[in-house]
């Protein structure tokens, strides 16, 4: 089932995940243990991310077949433009589509590791938009492209960056699944500011659950996510917890997921870190309070 028909035929909020290939064979065990108990969430649908420079690939694509072919839950592919002319991205094309995966998460990707900018291999992509429009010439994929609520870390300003997500929209985007944010406020003005530009396909907010203070200052600071002081202040004060920490993290993101729901998105997307725990308590919490059915 594509992006379209998952969310258009929902009477409910589409809950999904996101996963990473694990670099090792004893992380692909454990990656197992954790999507039965994902699964057992019941997600409508998972992506799966996709390693620069050859990294993870081939894995990205063994792990969705995995997830769409073995656990029965329809799964998304990420592709990025890094390190890959337009031959290569074909032949991935080809064999996502051979695993009867039928969406894809288009992205233009990070500079890889040694370089502070994106630079284009000969042959290949420099922008997101030009990757949409190549994959939907295929007719064979819906595609999923990337929101920044609070911008693009690269971007110059808000109102460029939204622009540059209408263009991508155009090129034949069929959903925008967001960067992580944990203050909705900013994703409300980013919704309405791209309905405005003529987006008209469904904006979905992406949340990461917190597990620590570490890691969230480590990922809000590379992509550029404010954290609440509130958060700030709840966070120190479980300390060096780890329970404490994730109970933390869980009623944050409950609270967010509710105040999102009351705002009619048609779903929420988790970056789950191949971990479980947290996610479980977060459907759990949603689903006591009747938000989720």
């Amino acid at each position: 089932m594509k992006f379209s028909e998952i969310y258009s035929s929902s009477g409910s909020p589409v809950i999904s995940f996101e996963v990473f290939p694990p670099k090792t064979s004893r992380g692909m065990d454990s990656l197992r243990d954790v999507l039965a108990r994902l699964v057992a969430l019941e997600p409508r649908f998972m992506t799966v991310t996709y390693g620069a420079m050859g990294t993870t690939r081939s894995r990205t694509v063994e792990i969705a077949s995995m997830i769409h072919n073995d656990l029965g839950i329809e799964c998304a592919c990420h592709l990025t433009c890094v390190g890959a002319p337009r031959d290569q991205i074909d032949g991935q094309l080809e064999h996502i589509h051979r695993q009867g995966i039928e969406n894809i998460v288009a992205l233009r990707g990070d500079p890889p590791r040694g370089q502070d900018s994106f630079q284009a291999v000969k042959g290949g992509f420099s922008w997101a938009n030009e990757l949409v429009e190549h994959i939907r010439s295929k007719g064979l994929f819906d595609i999923a492209v990337g929101g920044y609520p609070e911008k693009h870390v690269e971007a110059p300003d808000l109102d460029t960056d939204l622009d540059n997500l209408a263009r991508k929209v155009k090129s034949g985007a069929d959903v925008v699944i967001t960067q992580l944010f944990y203050d909705n406020e900013p994703f409300f003005r980013f919704r309405e500011e791209a309905w405005k530009r003529g987006v008209a396909c469904p904006v979905v907010p992406g949340l990461l659950p917190i597990h620590s203070l570490a890691q969230v200052e480590k990922l809000a600071s590379l992509c550029g996510a404010a954290i609440p002081a509130e958060l700030q202040d709840r966070l120190v004060a479980a300390g060096d917890d780890p329970e404490a920490a994730a109970e933390v993290g869980a009623a944050w993101c409950i609270e967010q997921c509710a105040g999102l729901l009351a705002a009619g998105v048609p779903g929420i997307h988790y970056y789950v870190l191949n971990k479980a725990p947290v996610m479980e308590r977060v459907i759990a919490g949603l689903r006591q309070r009747e938000l989720l059915i």
